[in-house]
């Protein structure tokens, strides 16, 4: 697919605009009631439900494919994570006192899955790796420069050294495009070290893991998934070539 259909693609149309400030509306109302919540749920599931229903087509072939693989990628991960849990705290005396973290976590799940699932079927994963390591390398950017002005002042040397550590983002979404197999390893690497350091595998308690497993999803999922992903170039690629190849002469049947 070139440049212009994925665009084409991906141009919003007017059920998108008005389902995205359903979904934003919904989330900054709730400071006045958390029941204004469920516009955001109207926003995110009812363009969907109606699609199915056929009573809204505003997606071609290919839209409603995509749409649907991704869903089906959030049905298989949340899917196995409900399964996770069960046994989790079915094994033992487990209780949870804030169920909201763990619903919280479900959302999380079904949300990062389909964003993640629709973005490697119109960029394809070198693209969806790059673009994640960007806004990842441009969030943490603008952290360690908030981080060090104002009242965190505390000297020349931490505002121009804190923001050198986002260079490792931005320097593997450029060589995902060079080298997508390697760029997974480290992309691999990475996030297990992250693990290891924001201390996923110490013990704790329930609610925490439920509250890591968000923090995990949100921040350190993508990482992984991309890593994932990009391994899988090169045998993507492999079986283009294969398949764009002409057959020998002399094989083919008369």
């Amino acid at each position: 697919m070139s440049e212009k259909e994925v665009h084409k693609r991906w141009r919003p149309t007017r059920v998108n605009l008005v389902a995205g400030g359903m979904v934003v509306s919904g989330f900054m109302l709730t400071g006045l009631s958390w029941w204004l919540l469920l516009l955001a749920a109207l926003g995110t599931f009812g363009p969907g439900i109606l699609r199915e229903l056929g009573w809204l087509r505003d997606k071609d072939e290919f839209q409603l494919q995509a749409a649907r693989r991704a869903g089906y990628h959030a049905f298989l991960t949340s899917g196995l994570m409900a399964f996770v849990l069960l046994a989790f705290f079915r094994s033992g005396e487990r209780a949870v006192k804030d169920p909201e973290e763990l619903t919280t976590l479900f959302l999380a799940t079904l949300w990062f899955t389909w964003f993640l699932s629709s973005m490697l079927v119109y960029l394809g994963p070198q693209k969806t790796a790059a673009r994640i390591l960007i806004a990842f390398g441009s969030a943490w950017l603008v952290f360690t420069i908030v981080s060090n002005v104002g009242s965190e002042w505390t000297g020349w040397a931490a505002l121009l050294m804190h923001p050198l550590l986002t260079l490792p983002f931005f320097a593997l979404a450029w060589i995902s495009y060079r080298w997508p197999r390697f760029t997974g390893i480290l992309l691999l690497v990475a996030s297990i070290s992250f693990m290891q350091l924001f201390g996923y595998f110490r013990s704790s308690s329930n609610l925490g893991l439920v509250t890591r497993g968000v923090t995990f999803i949100l921040f350190l999922g993508p990482l992984l998934a991309s890593g994932v992903a990009l391994l899988g170039v090169g045998n993507e690629c492999e079986r283009s070539e294969d398949a764009a190849r002409p057959p020998l002469a002399g094989n083919g049947k008369s």
